[in-house]
């Protein structure tokens, strides 16, 4: 099975800074647009076992990449809190 564990990274850290005082919509639909945007201008980071997704996440968390993320996920948050879709 290939996974993007970027994907999860992601969604760990939004869910994370959703749960902390967050002032935006927590529908699905916008929750989905704002990982869509931020997934798509983060890199992929693919892993095809077990073994390789600790290893890519153990890589995640230990370097620039949270603050990469945590910055995509801000950008699409105003991205989508200025054109919600309902």
């Amino acid at each position: 099975m290939l996974y993007n564990v970027m994907e999860e990274m992601a969604r760990e850290i939004f869910l994370d800074m959703i749960s902390h005082d967050f002032q935006g919509c927590t529908c699905e639909i916008c929750q989905n647009d704002i990982l869509a945007i931020a997934l798509n201008r983060l890199p992929p980071q693919y892993s095809s076992s077990t073994t390789g997704e600790l290893y890519v996440k153990a890589r995640l968390f230990a370097s620039q990449w949270r603050v990469d993320i945590v910055r995509e996920l801000t950008y699409a948050i105003g991205i989508v809190a200025t054109t919600r879709k309902h």
